[in-house]
């Protein structure tokens, strides 16, 4: 997200945040390709663009850092239809 929600600087959230580390005993759920296993952050499984509910401990998950930035980098790609290139473009030289 490129722009700060002002909702995630409330009392509500950080109860909600609190409470969703607390439940997963501070382990992250995601387990991602370079996960450090302890959870810092709290993932939003449907994510809010997608119609996700903010604060519903149902719709949340303890995730570390690593993660929490994995996943939202490829909720992004798909949403913008980002395709990265299996392999090398031919190239002709000009000389």
């Amino acid at each position: 997200m490129t722009t700060h929600d002002p909702r995630l600087a409330t009392p509500a959230w950080r109860a909600v945040r609190r409470l969703v580390l607390d439940r997963d005993l501070g382990l992250c759920q995601i387990r991602g390709p370079h996960c450090s296993k302890w959870a810092t952050c709290v993932d939003h499984i449907v994510d809010r663009a997608d119609g996700g509910d903010m604060f519903d401990p149902a719709n949340l998950r303890a995730a570390c850092r690593s993660c929490n930035g994995w996943r939202s980098a490829q909720r992004t790609n798909v949403r913008r239809g980002w395709r990265y290139r299996t392999g090398v473009a031919s190239y002709e030289s000009r000389l």
